[in-house]
């Protein structure tokens, strides 16, 4: 994914370099990975490989470490193994403030590279993401233990670690967003994982977990077309931020839901429809309205959104029907409105977020 969710400029060059494996220009990892800061736990995956890891020319040491741990640390991770990673740190204030720094505002900064690092290397597949978030909760604790705050206050402080990037260039607000943007998405997964951890049925909760999965592809390949239909060919300094800013957006959007969903299926809560039917879009027809810039060239992007809604939509309608009554038909409700605002809605990034 990492093409998930559309990083900010530099996030972006870097993982084109990152990824670029086929390159004709390639070494064996063994000449170049031994004095890097890799885990133990990477450093075991990487002797156990069967074949040749090779990595392009012309990396820095932190890309190398970064390249090695993506390819290595292959699906399923675990939250152990993402608390172990080497401290890359690549968030550093400027150097003329870093004298002035109290402690707490360096453990902020150094728990927003932990954060950020983890993520790194864990986004993409659903389940390595619910590990990130098992992960980062332990991060949270340390520093909220450390100086006496709830997690949320933690949480809160990483990303005002962060504000000196938001006086900066165009390039450090980009930067910002990205990592306000992660933040966002991560209050929404951990949102999805509490629920999920409140479930003591183990049928229901294989089916809650599947649609997660299955909102989670749904919920990037959504993204994947505002960027690739709606603001295809633009370029301006600020559209990093703007694609995050939407990312961002699309978190908050699903967490509201997910909390009434939490209330549905745990404290007996009600939900009255908003809006008419269940309803499969007409993917190509959405996007044609609903996105300018929209061609016929995007039609397998429009079917592999319209095909993940689809499963999406089975998955909570027979989670429905395994719930009471008065909750199944206020779980699909919740399915209507949502599915309702993410095909009716306008691809614009909302105020809050502007």
């Amino acid at each position: 994914m990492k093409k998930i969710f559309c990083l900010a400029a530099a996030a972006i060059t870097a993982l084109c370099v990152l990824t670029s494996c086929t390159s004709n220009s390639q070494k064996p990892t063994a000449n170049v990975f031994s004095d890097l800061p890799l885990s133990p736990e990477v450093r075991a995956r990487l002797a156990a490989l069967d074949t040749v890891l090779v990595m392009p020319d012309d990396l820095d040491a932190e890309e190398q470490v970064t390249f090695i741990e993506n390819q290595v640390m292959i699906s399923p991770l675990t939250s152990a193994e993402l608390l172990s990673l080497a401290p890359i740190h690549t968030l550093d204030p400027w150097q003329e403030w870093a004298e002035a720094l109290p402690e707490r505002q360096w453990d902020a900064i150094r728990m927003a590279n932990r954060f950020m690092r983890m993520q790194f290397v864990a986004m993409g597949e659903p389940e390595d993401e619910l590990q990130w978030v098992a992960a980062v909760r332990t991060v949270l604790r340390e520093y909220a233990d450390k100086y006496h705050v709830t997690e949320a206050d933690a949480l809160d402080s990483l990303l005002e670690s962060m504000d000196y990037l938001a006086a900066g260039t165009q390039a450090d607000i980009n930067q910002y967003c990205f990592i306000s943007a992660s933040t966002e998405y991560y209050r929404t997964l951990d949102t999805y994982l509490r629920l999920l951890e409140q479930q003591k049925d183990a049928a229901l909760k294989g089916l809650l977990y599947d649609e997660y999965a299955a909102w989670n592809r749904l919920n990037k390949l959504r993204h994947e077309a505002y960027v690739e239909i709606m603001r295809a060919g633009e370029w301006y300094s600020a559209l990093p931020m703007e694609f995050e800013d939407m990312y961002a957006a699309y978190a908050q959007e699903r967490r509201e839901v997910l909390e009434k969903e939490q209330a549905v299926l745990y404290r007996g809560g009600t939900c009255t429809r908003q809006h008419p039917v269940v309803r499969t879009a007409d993917w190509n027809h959405y996007l044609e309205h609903k996105l300018h810039n929209y061609d016929s060239k995007y039609a397998p992007l429009a079917h592999d959104v319209d095909s993940t809604a689809r499963a999406w939509i089975a998955i909570r309608q027979n989670i429905a029907r395994q719930l009471p009554q008065k909750q199944g038909e206020a779980y699909d409700n919740l399915t209507a409105d949502y599915h309702w605002v993410i095909t009716n809605s306008d691809e614009h990034v909302p105020m809050e977020y502007d």
